[in-house]
């Protein structure tokens, strides 16, 4: 069942049950005001009745006066007198035969005066003590004026609950139809958004309504759906490039070593040639590796250590001047704060010594004179990490994308390296809460700041 026909069933039922609860107590009201002023009116002929019989007796100025009250009745009129022994002794209108139960006229007895129903007829019966004994009088009649109004009524009532139950079936149709059409609007344009026009995205308009939320919602996600697939095509772009040179390498010295009996020198140059391939695979798939396992969604569980950050850049200056000794790291730590928890944040130790490695090497590879000046700043609420060489500049058209994986810039493109660095350090730093940026100015001074929120 779709949303529409919910939507309307339910309105339907709602009014419905509103308008059939008013309509039953209209008919009540107007069933109870009817045969309540109809026994009324029995009561007044059983009490004339009665007065009767307490004044005279069972005589026969009784029963003329009886006859004389009769007179002009409709035929669906009767009044009965009971004696104390249940007995008739006083009747009219003979030929309509009515009969009351034994049952009944004790209850008479002991209540004084009941309103009951027999068949069609509505029926007043009370007690009397006169000299002739304890007296029923029981006093029948059709109520047929009112018993036609209120069959008029119940029709009319059922007709109009049927007539507004149908109009209300078709509002609620149409209006539901109209509430819900933005979200068909919003199906139909997802469904065509993928894959040929994946830069369309849905209206939003000035409301701020349940719709505009969803459609802003709908926008971001395809956004990031977006991204991610420009990612993944390029990703796999590139993957694919890196892989095909290294490979194609291997593969040509391979084939030139088998044509021909070379002589040993020979084929220890091949496999010199051929594992320095395999270890340019290797480094590629280290941080291919690196890269995926990086995934904010889990930062709750890698960010366990408390790490102090000058201690942590040291670190990194040793490992990166004892991996290339042509390399010189200069540290300059500014102002130390005198509460020694400022230099510390939550984080995780390796991942963040691998960023700040990756662009220490950076800074030495791309500088002029193998040199790289790290500087820190430690504030209340941040530190900042900024890490700076004197080499050629990066063109202003490749800043925005040196974060992207495989991303290399043209003029940088000789030396050796893949293009991952920088993405792995970007991810680090996001996955710690964090920001990094990149300046580069013709004056040949490149700077890489990150900013690392504390606690």
């Amino acid at each position: 069942m779709t949303i529409r026909q919910r939507l309307t069933f339910r309105f339907t039922g709602l009014v419905s049950s509103i308008l059939l609860l008013a309509f039953v107590s209209i008919y009540a009201f107007c069933w109870y005001f009817i045969s309540s002023d109809f026994y009324r009116r029995l009561d007044q002929r059983v009490n004339m009745v009665g007065d009767i019989l307490i004044r005279h007796g069972l005589h026969k100025s009784l029963i003329q006066q009886v006859s004389r009250s009769g007179k002009g009745q409709r035929t669906n009129q009767k009044l009965i007198v009971f004696d104390n022994q249940n007995r008739v002794v006083l009747e009219t209108n003979k030929s309509l035969s009515l009969t009351i139960p034994v049952s009944v006229l004790t209850t008479i007895r002991q209540d004084e005066r009941i309103d009951f129903r027999q068949e069609s007829y509505y029926l007043s019966g009370s007690r009397f003590t006169t000299a002739a004994g304890q007296l029923v009088v029981v006093a029948s009649d059709e109520n047929t004026y009112g018993d036609a109004f209120l069959r008029r009524l119940l029709w009319a009532l059922l007709g109009l609950l049927l007539l507004i139950v149908g109009i209300t079936a078709f509002s609620g149709w149409f209006f539901a139809g109209d509430s819900l059409r933005p979200m068909q609007q919003i199906d139909r344009v997802v469904n065509a958004i993928f894959p040929h026009n994946q830069d369309e995205r849905l209206p939003i308009t000035n409301e701020d309504d349940e719709i505009n939320r969803l459609s802003r919602t709908i926008n971001r996600l395809l956004d990031r759906v977006g991204e991610s697939f420009r990612l993944q095509r390029l990703f796999v772009a590139n993957v694919s490039h890196e892989l095909k040179n290294p490979l194609t390498q291997i593969s040509s010295q391979l084939e030139v070593s088998l044509l021909n009996q070379r002589d040993p020198d020979s084929y220890r140059r091949t496999i010199r040639s051929v594992l320095e391939d395999v270890g340019k695979l290797t480094t590629l798939t280290h941080e291919l590796l690196q890269l995926s396992k990086i995934n904010q969604d889990e930062s709750s569980d890698l960010l366990t250590d408390t790490v102090r950050i000058d201690e942590l850049v040291w670190d990194v200056r040793d490992q990166v001047m004892g991996l290339h000794p042509q390399y010189i790291v200069s540290i300059e730590l500014g102002v130390l704060p005198d509460d020694v928890d400022q230099l510390t944040i939550q984080g995780n130790k390796p991942l963040l010594e691998t960023a700040l490695k990756n662009l220490t090497e950076n800074a030495c590879k791309f500088s002029d004179d193998g040199r790289a000046l790290v500087r820190m700043q430690f504030g209340q609420n941040a530190i900042r990490i900024q890490i700076e060489n004197v080499g050629q500049p990066i063109p202003a058209d490749d800043l925005p994308y040196i974060f992207e994986p495989f991303y290399r810039s043209r003029q940088r493109s000789a030396i050796r390296g893949y293009g991952v660095g920088l993405s792995l350090v970007r991810r680090i730093v996001q996955l710690h809460g964090g920001q990094i940026s990149v300046t580069s100015t013709i004056n040949r001074l490149t700077v890489f700041t990150i900013e690392l929120p504390r606690p």
